[in-house]
């Protein structure tokens, strides 16, 4: 499918009113305790997934606007903020089980349209290939693939794996699922099959400072996610950076639009 429709929806959506997100609130379950928001009503719920060292706040361009179509959620893993987990194993399968606990406690009931950003992106494939029949719509910002460090590596590109000094930088809840990232990387090779649901996967298009042949297997890697499902679309964003959902969150915003008017045509319609 092109990015046609895509950039279509883009230029029609308006951002108008206020980035202010709500209150964040406390939910306890026996795998973790989150702090989230949650705003909209309506189904599918949208479940935002933030990326390496951000949380819930990341979402700020984009979330008022998706709260006008439909329920809304986001919210901070577990080392984040005030979210909180006695599980010390930061990886995929770990994040996915409390994600889940908190959805079921809070009665958010699937199917969902999950959106993920870089790392997030990847817990949100894990999560679509743990639970298939939970999966609605799937949205990934410049997501990483589960099989990317190892083409990096394949390829010589260099830079392949965060260097040891930024990784010492990073929030200690980033550290420890930084640390975890190879064994979440295998837990998404390992999954189950990618449920064949409406997909767009939405990758950066200005360079990386990890330079060009480092940027040509990202897009690589890009490519093979938007082959997940038969329902796929992928756009690159040429002005944007990694962080598409603030370099053009009326991007991201028409993504999530198109992938929920598609999660709400039943398949006898």
């Amino acid at each position: 499918m092109q990015p046609t429709g895509i950039a279509l929806i883009a230029a029609i959506v308006c951002l108008g009113g206020c980035s202010i997100l709500p209150v964040a609130e406390l939910v306890t379950t026996a795998a973790a305790k989150h702090s989230y928001i949650l705003d909209g009503s309506g189904s599918p719920t949208v479940i935002l997934q933030s990326g390496l060292g951000d949380g819930k706040d990341s979402w700020r361009p984009v979330f008022a606007e998706i709260a006008r179509q439909t329920q809304v959620f986001a919210y901070d893993r577990a080392g984040y903020k005030a979210s909180r987990s006695a599980n010390q194993q930061r990886t995929g399968n770990t994040i996915v089980r409390e994600l889940r606990a908190t959805l079921q406690a809070l009665d958010l009931k699937p199917p969902y349209i999950f959106v993920g950003h870089s790392l997030g992106g990847t817990y949100v494939e894990l999560y679509a290939r743990t639970y298939p029949d939970e999966i609605a719509g799937v949205v990934l910002v410049d997501s990483r693939h589960g099989d990317f460090t190892r083409q990096c590596e394949i390829a010589e590109a260099g830079s392949c794996t965060p260097p040891a000094l930024l990784s010492a930088l990073l929030p200690y809840a980033a550290q420890k699922e930084l640390a975890g990232g190879d064994q979440t990387m295998a837990e998404v090779l390992n999954a189950a099959p990618f449920p064949d649901v409406p997909l767009v996967v939405l990758t950066r298009g200005k360079p990386m400072f990890t330079g060009a042949l480092f940027y040509e297997v990202w897009l690589e890697t890009q490519r093979s996610l938007a082959t997940l499902t038969s329902e796929s679309t992928h756009t690159i964003c040429d002005r944007c950076g990694h962080y598409i959902h603030k370099d053009a969150p009326d991007l991201v915003i028409a993504a999530i639009t198109s992938v929920l008017k598609r999660a709400r045509v039943s398949p006898s319609e």
